[in-house]
């Protein structure tokens, strides 16, 4: 009445689900974030010669891979992340 309206809340989780099953097809961003590290690190690992691989491996993991390197308690948040998403 009175030209009031209404929300209707609906669940983050049924945002996400996708629109063929009936959700709203947002994206999970923590997922999506999560995705996009390990594709980082997968292609460290790949090319080994890019400029972001060559600067992370000259600072981070000069004896190591990318696999089984350890982040120093002086890494950048960037190699921090990307070792979040490897893990």
């Amino acid at each position: 009445a009175n030209g009031e309206r209404k929300v209707h809340w609906i669940s983050w989780q049924k945002m996400c689900v996708a629109k063929r099953d009936g959700g709203l097809g947002f994206r999970d961003p923590e997922a999506f974030n999560q995705a996009l590290l390990v594709k980082q690190a997968w292609r460290i690992l790949q090319v080994p010669t890019s400029l972001c691989a060559r600067v992370l491996k000259a600072r981070y993991f000069r004896e190591d891979l990318i696999l089984t390197a350890i982040a120093p308690p002086s890494a950048s948040y960037t190699f921090w992340s990307i070792l979040h998403g490897r893990d």
